[in-house]
């Protein structure tokens, strides 16, 4: 075994080396399958219209649901802090 200048083993950087690269390749492989699998909904062109009505839908319900829990969230915050001063004091 060979060893470098700043005392790592040469066959261990390059077996390093190479399975980064399968890696690197891997996913890559990885990305393309999920873009090809991917709807294009974020535009529309290639859903129905009925599908495209219904993911609209579904994105604005979404909206609405995150505030919600948004809002539950800072209200129950509020209360957390109101039981512990309870608690304190």
């Amino acid at each position: 075994m060979r060893t470098s200048v700043n005392g790592t083993d040469q066959s261990t950087s390059n077996r390093l080396d190479a399975a980064q690269e399968r890696l690197a390749r891997a996913i890559g492989r990885l990305e393309a399958a999920v873009q090809s699998r991917k709807p294009k909904g974020d535009n529309g062109q290639s859903l129905s219209p009925e599908l495209q009505g219904q993911f609209q839908a579904l994105q604005a319900e979404n909206a609405e649901l995150r505030a919600l829990v948004d809002s539950t969230a800072e209200r129950l915050d509020g209360t957390i802090a109101k039981f512990k001063e309870k608690l304190a004091g």
